[in-house]
């Protein structure tokens, strides 16, 4: 993975949960996918350093990623409900919690400068904002990874 200032890499969870104020959520079930990597955006697009609670905790597992924050009960929401993240969005429910599902976009053509759309699995859960992420994996599987991090 290329070095990128705007992140601090980490070995292990407990390592990443030292760098944020809030307990991270693992999935128990990635479809075999090992995790490659752990990141938490420590410095904003001007390089200041972020708050430990501004911070976001990115965990890649090579045909997905996996985002988690704490922005608080509302923008948590924002986040999930009121931002768009796709065409083709559906409103589920993540263990009890509201979620919206857009599905994996077309194979585009070979000259197509923005290429597919990712699979996308966004919800909110209190002050807990989680989106998942895939330009491989179908809305599906993303979906049963979501709530593998419930038990």
């Amino acid at each position: 993975m290329n070095r990128n200032e705007h992140f601090q890499t980490t070995a292990t969870w407990a390592e990443a949960r030292t760098l944020v104020t809030f307990e991270p959520k693992r999935p128990h079930d990635t479809g075999g996918r090992a995790l490659q990597s752990l990141q938490v955006h420590i410095r904003d697009h001007k390089r200041r350093d972020l708050a430990p609670e501004d911070r976001t905790l990115e965990a890649h597992y090579g045909t997905f990623v996996l985002s988690q924050s704490q922005p608080g009960p509302e923008e948590a929401r924002k986040r999930a409900i009121a931002t768009s993240y796709g065409q083709t969005m559906r409103d589920r429910n993540i263990a009890g919690h509201d979620a919206r599902i857009y599905e994996l976009g077309p194979e585009p053509p070979a000259d197509d400068v923005d290429g597919r759309s990712s699979a996308v699995v966004a919800w909110h859960d209190g002050p807990m904002f989680f989106l998942i992420a895939s330009s491989v994996l179908s809305a599906a599987d993303l979906e049963r990874i979501a709530w593998s991090m419930y038990g």
